[in-house]
């Protein structure tokens, strides 16, 4: 394989140069290499997720609810996972109808609910943790240490430069 096919990326951006030499493609090029990577990425996670009966958006409601220690809020919990509330709700019917998560009447807050982790839903997300984490640092594995914080660190700048609030920086 030549090494233009073996990057469409690189191939994208030499075609845009021939082609329109009055614009400049970089990021056509950064956009392109975070859209495959992330499709990639997400292939992957789906298939370490896939043995447990868990999506990643499951995945990631048991997850923020684990870490924070088991019992939010609906808002809270659509807030720290960045998702409108209506996405967070299907969510949490389906992990409720298969017993990883129940409402609970939110005792601050007579018309309100608290949603907590279940024991079975505990034990799901601890035990896909570690195969998640293992495949999380397969994909990261081409990048030394320094690499990965350096990348974390443009990553959350660039988030910042759109105008995402959550970037983490100040």
């Amino acid at each position: 394989m030549t090494e233009e096919a073996q990057d469409p990326v690189r191939r994208m951006v030499e075609q845009w140069i021939a082609r329109r030499p009055d614009i400049d493609p970089a990021p056509m090029a950064l956009f392109g290499r975070l859209t495959r990577a992330e499709r990639r990425a997400g292939a992957a996670i789906a298939e370490v997720l896939r043995p447990y009966g868990l999506n990643r958006g499951e995945f990631d409601v048991l997850a923020t609810l684990y870490r924070g220690g088991g019992d939010l809020s609906p808002g809270a919990l659509a807030l720290a996972l960045l998702l409108s509330p209506a996405a967070v709700t299907n969510r949490i019917d389906r992990l409720e109808r298969s017993g990883h998560l129940r409402r609970d009447p939110d005792p601050e807050d007579g018309r309100g609910v608290r949603i907590r982790l279940t024991d079975s839903g505990r034990d799901l997300l601890e035990r896909a943790l570690t195969d998640h984490v293992a495949g999380l640092a397969k994909l990261a594995a081409g990048l030394t240490e320094a690499e990965r914080d350096q990348l974390e660190a443009l990553l959350a700048k660039l988030s910042a430069g759109t105008g995402d609030p959550y970037s983490g920086l100040r």
